[in-house]
């Protein structure tokens, strides 16, 4: 069956992820797609989980669409107000150029698992190609799954519309690298993500509730807590940028940019060192060891980001 390689990142998300990827197997320069996904938010504490600091977090702003429009002339076309049949029939167009489609269905359709039942809704999966006997060969990065076969009768039970995407205009665009990077800069500060990320900081080393947080999970797992998956993100989003710094260094021969991706690298590294501290930590809350090295973990994330806009804003 056709197929292309998933690009997997926690911030990129079952549709995102497969452009990315397909962009990535075409040999195309997606990088700036990456440019403002920089950002951090603590909101207000949330009513129905009281206590918790996992859903007060939220990653920033992921324009990773918009800048490939901008950047790349890359067109996400999306169509709701199909019939599944005229749904199919993209899909058949599609897939025989060698496209894939994104289909959005109501249900959670595991087929990797052979598991087809409503979990939660909203979920996508990427249709590759089409077997003999016309059901969908799809792959799908929530959670990862390589390939597998959805029924055609599943995907007529549950699809309601579709993605297409259109490279055929791509453009790889010249830009004034400085302005763009000084706008990514410029929109975390106007977004308070530094004094959002001091406030967390703050509140963790203070005042870190491991049952609060667990309340949060679908069946009291710490695993499944908001704030594991939320920290997940927040690394992932910090690799993403840094892949955008280093496309910038490579394609303008800068070794300062080079060099400032090796460091926000280091500060991804160092949010997924703390998501599994936080997690070993709830497990075992008895030991104030880790409570402490995450104490500083966090202080130096704060410290190294604040210094990081510091001096992309100076270049």
């Amino acid at each position: 069956m056709k197929s292309f390689p998933l690009i997997f990142n926690s911030e990129l998300n079952c549709i995102s992820s497969p452009i990315i990827s397909l962009m990535a197997s075409k040999n195309l320069e997606y990088r700036l797609a990456f440019a403002y996904i920089w950002g951090f938010t603590f909101s207000d504490e949330d009513p129905n989980f009281p206590g918790a600091l996992g859903p007060r977090i939220e990653e920033g702003f992921n324009n990773v669409f918009e800048c490939l429009s901008d950047f790349y002339n890359v067109e996400i076309i999306r169509h709701y107000d199909i019939t599944t049949e005229e749904v199919y029939q993209l899909i058949k167009e599609e897939t025989s150029k060698g496209m894939p489609v994104i289909i959005f269905t109501d249900m959670y359709n595991c087929v990797w698992t052979n598991v087809f039942k409503k979990v939660h809704i909203n979920h996508s999966c990427t249709i590759v190609d089409l077997d003999p006997n016309g059901n969908l060969f799809c792959i799908d990065s929530a959670p990862p799954c390589n390939g597998a076969i959805m029924k055609i009768d599943d995907f007529h039970a549950s699809c309601k519309g579709c993605i297409t995407i259109n490279l055929d205009r791509y453009k790889n665009t010249d830009i004034d690298w400085r302005v763009i990077l000084h706008n990514a800069v410029s929109r975390a500060n106007k977004n308070d993500t530094f004094s959002s990320l001091s406030k967390f900081v703050n509140s963790f080393n203070s005042s870190f509730d491991v049952e609060a947080e667990i309340k949060t999970a679908h069946g009291s797992e710490p695993r499944a807590s908001y704030i594991i998956w939320r920290l997940l993100r927040i690394s992932g989003g910090r690799t993403l940028f840094s892949l955008f710094l280093e496309h910038l260094g490579e394609r303008y021969s800068n070794i300062e940019l080079l060099n400032l991706s090796k460091e926000f690298k280091t500060i991804s590294d160092k949010w997924k060192i703390n998501q599994a501290l936080v997690l070993r930590y709830m497990n075992n809350p008895e030991n104030k060891d880790i409570l402490n090295r995450l104490s500083n973990n966090f202080s130096f994330i704060l410290e190294s980001e604040v210094k990081m806009a510091e001096a992309l804003s100076r270049i």
